[in-house]
This record gives structure tokens, C-alpha cells and sequence, in this order.
């Protein structure tokens, strides 16, 4: 099931020309998939090819397939994506490197796992659980923070997540 509070932030910004979106790791493309349209290119990055593959034909999709966690540079341009999302996604060693994909006015959707989500499932490895306003720490300085959540939140189980949306602009 797609991340209804990505789609609810993407809604509110009433995109009228066309924008590129990166969808990072993608997964089974649940948020790009529907995402996806004529306003809305989306570029997908993953390091399953056998996902990808399910969506990499649709139209406004372009899919990579790459590992974001190897020491090789990411195969992303620069100063090129209008909006990221980010979901149940966390590897701490390159996360602030998202910021420079970012253009300028561009706007930054992370959720995922925090703390204290060990009680209801998975993932319950802290390497994979965000601290207590992690994404505040890590993104606050250099961009503006616009929302942050750190809580329960309910689809089909009770999970602890952090959201947090920002913009890259000028303070």
C-alpha cells in the first residue's frame, strides 16, 4: 500500500507543469507507481532489477537499478529532482547526499521507522531506526523544515515512523 501522507504532501503542492520526482529506493514502486503521470516524471532507483522490472515500461517512469549503499557515486544528476520521496528507507552513511539532488525550491518527503517501532515489528535493528528528530538533525540546517511527525502511525499495523518534509531554498 502506497505512503498516504506522501501522497497527501504531493497533493497540496497542485502541480500544473511538469516536474521530476525521484522515488528512492523504489521497491515494488507502491508511491511511484501511482505517482506517476503527465506532471509527473518519475525517476525510480533501487537495487532490484526484478522489481523494477514490474514498472519500468510504464509511461513517466524511468527506473535505474543501483545499490545506494555501495561506495560507487550515485547515477543521479545533481540539482535535478523538484521533489524526493523517500519511504521505510534509512542508510545513515550517504543520507545527507539527497540534499544535492534537490533543485533549488525543490522539496524533500522522507518516512520511515524511528525508535520504538521494535515493539510492534520490524524493522527492530537500531541501524534501521531513526533516533529521536533524527531528520530534523540531519536535513534542519540545510534545508527548511516544513513538517515533523514522530509517532504511532496505523495502516494495516501500528508502527512508529518519522515524517518530515522540507524545502530547498534560501533561509
Amino acid at each position: 500500500m502506497h505512503s498516504e501522507w506522501i501522497f497527501n504532501q504531493i497533493k497540496a503542492l497542485n502541480i500544473k507543469k511538469k516536474i521530476n520526482l525521484l522515488d528512492f529506493a523504489s521497491g515494488n514502486g507502491r508511491n511511484c507507481i501511482p505517482l506517476s503521470n503527465k506532471n509527473i516524471i518519475v525517476t525510480a532507483i533501487d537495487k532490484d532489477q526484478e522489481k523494477l522490472n514490474k514498472y519500468k515500461n510504464l509511461n513517466n517512469i524511468n527506473t535505474i537499478c543501483f545499490d545506494l549503499e555501495t561506495k560507487e557515486e550515485w547515477p543521479l544528476l545533481r540539482e535535478y529532482y523538484d521533489v524526493i520521496i523517500v519511504v521505510n528507507y534509512l542508510f545513515r552513511p550517504k543520507i545527507k547526499k539527497i540534499i544535492n539532488l534537490l533543485k533549488k525550491d525543490g522539496f524533500l518527503f522522507y518516512e520511515t521507522f524511528s525508535l520504538g517501532n521494535e515493539q510492534y515489528g520490524s524493522p527492530k535493528n537500531p541501524n534501521f531506526l531513526l533516533k529521536y528528530r533524527e531528520l530534523l538533525d540531519i536535513f534542519g540546517e540545510e534545508l527548511i523544515p516544513l513538517s515533523f511527525y514522530d509517532g504511532k502511525t496505523k495502516y494495516k499495523n501500528i508502527s512508529i515512523k518519522q515524517r518530515a518534509s522540507f524545502k530547498k531554498g534560501v533561509f
